[in-house]
């Protein structure tokens, strides 16, 4: 079967298993998820890191994202224009606005990030392998930045984040798409090691 089929189906599937997934649960396990990201992160403020503004069939990050900003952490968040995407800077969570796709975003006056100075990337995704691979949304978005960055600064560790129920054994790959260092889930760090 064509990865592309493959990839479609996978999607549909990982759809119905969030929407089915009970909102209670949801909330407790990315309490805990938020925790094992703050363990993995250096402790203070002197770290960069890009991260996403969660959708409702996602893990809640936004305690996270919080911390991050409480604690002096330059936060970087996606504006998204068209297909493409870049990080900037964001202060503050009540200022960011819906943008093209409805997603809270920083304001295109915001600081952009300087690829060499980042230091982690959180990475959203609809499913995850054990070994690393993603399954996106479809756009490809996500692999571009991703190739792009490791390109710039190849030490910036990528970290997938993910409920327990988008992890599945395999993922249909494409030879653009793009791996990530290690799954965080509600039971930590997940290295495809």
């Amino acid at each position: 079967m064509d990865p592309r089929d493959e990839k479609s189906k996978l999607r549909h599937a990982i759809r119905e298993r969030l929407a089915a997934y009970p909102e209670r649960q949801r909330h407790a396990e990315s309490r805990t998820l938020c925790r094992e990201i703050i363990k993995i992160l250096p402790k203070g403020n002197a770290f960069s890191v890009a991260a996403y503004f969660p959708l409702k069939d996602e893990a809640d990050v936004r305690p996270l994202l919080e911390e991050l900003l409480a604690r002096g952490a330059k936060l970087y968040l996606p504006r998204f224009d068209h297909k493409n995407f870049s990080f900037r800077l964001v202060r503050d969570l009540q200022s960011l606005l819906p943008g093209a796709l409805r997603i809270p975003e920083p304001s295109e006056t915001a600081p952009l990030l300087d690829p060499s100075a980042l230091e982690y990337a959180l990475i959203p995704a609809r499913a995850f392998s054990p070994d690393g691979h993603r399954l996106g949304r479809g756009n490809g978005g996500y692999d571009k930045w991703i190739s792009e960055q490791r390109k710039r600064h190849p030490r910036t560790k990528m970290y997938g984040i993910a409920l327990e129920c988008q992890l599945f054994a395999g993922i249909p790959v494409e030879p653009h798409d793009e791996k990530v260092d290690g799954i965080i889930t509600a039971r930590g760090l997940l290295t495809q090691n």
